[in-house]
């Protein structure tokens, strides 16, 4: 990790748009001044206009989060699926480095690519949306990544839940139901895993929704890797279900589109309802833990009040309610 960062305010204080472009420039890529700033929360990202090419995407790490193995084995994956033929939008290689390191940031550099975000519901997308699944997990079949092992989906649960407990937004008046829920989805979650009997870990992207898709005439790319470790390959095509009335005509879809390269376990599909409900817990967890990057209290205003809370645990106990019904 790196060890000089001395940031005043928040991680990001010291990142102005000088910072921005020197750090290009440095790579050897001469900017334009046109620098725009793309949605990102975790890491802050942008596209730089460069001179006779293409716009550049610049990532900055959020500090403090990877050590600088963990993004360099991030990267080393998206090169090897490249090699593999598989469509990912890989970071540029600089003198053989991808990560590179300015004013105390990590970074790195990929080029623009042009196009749309898939259609929720769109069954030829989704169809596109396993193959491309697919194509990632047949080229890392082997993959063991331990820079980023598997975490357990309860532990990830628990360690959530007790972290939301903790935070000065959590109410107290909810605190006695919200621990009861939270009692019941582990329980929940174990007896699933345990019968699901589920034992394949595998290297996934880890964050595979819609925004992190790009459909370019024809071709469906896969972005952003900052997630990637090791999990089932159902984390990687169940975020693609969108409606609850049609599911299993998207789950078809996905799950006929992955099987041209790899056989999918359906058994997995049991572990849906565990990995909605760390989803819905780790995020909220997430936000809480940025509360103090100016970002995000811009983003999620509602954060402090009450109804964000009975919001939050309405939609757990829909969950529970939900239970089971994947098949």
């Amino acid at each position: 990790m790196n060890t000089t960062l001395n940031h005043s305010d928040h991680p990001y204080s010291d990142l102005l748009p000088d910072i921005v472009m020197d750090a290009v420039e440095a790579q050897g890529f001469y900017c334009d001044h046109r620098l725009y700033p793309l949605n990102s929360y975790e890491n802050r990202v942008y596209q730089v206009g460069v001179e006779d090419r293409t716009p550049l995407i610049a990532k900055f790490y959020r500090p403090g989060r990877w050590q600088q193995d963990q993004i360099q084995a991030e990267h080393d994956a998206l090169l090897q699926l490249k090699e593999a033929g598989v469509s990912v939008a890989a970071p540029i290689v600089v003198n053989d480095q991808t990560l590179f390191h300015h004013n105390g940031f990590d970074y790195s550099l990929t080029n623009k690519l042009i196009g749309d975000v898939p259609e929720a519901g769109n069954l030829d997308h989704l169809y596109q949306i396993g193959e491309l699944i697919g194509a990632i997990h047949k080229a890392s079949t082997s993959w063991s990544l331990p820079e980023r092992p598997y975490a357990s989906n309860l532990s990830r649960i628990e360690r959530a839940s007790q972290q939301l407990l903790k935070d000065s937004c959590f109410p107290t008046s909810l605190q006695t139901e919200y621990v009861k829920t939270i009692e019941q989805l582990l329980l929940a979650s174990k007896q699933t895993v345990e019968r699901s009997n589920q034992n394949n870990v595998r290297f996934i992207h880890g964050d595979c929704h819609r925004s992190n898709l790009i459909l370019s005439e024809g071709l469906m790319t896969a972005l952003d890797f900052d997630d990637c470790r090791m999990g089932y390959a159902v984390q990687d095509i169940w975020m693609h279900l969108s409606d609850a009335n049609e599911r299993q005509a998207q789950l078809s879809e996905l799950i006929e589109g992955y099987e041209s390269f790899c056989a999918f376990d359906t058994r997995e599909l049991d572990l849906i309802d565990v990995l909605i409900a760390e989803r819905t817990i780790v995020y909220t967890a997430w936000i809480a833990e940025r509360w103090s990057d100016p970002a995000f209290p811009k983003l999620f205003p509602h954060f402090t009040g009450k109804a964000y809370w009975e919001q939050h645990l309405a939609d757990l106990n829909r969950i529970l309610d939900d239970w089971g019904n994947w098949r």
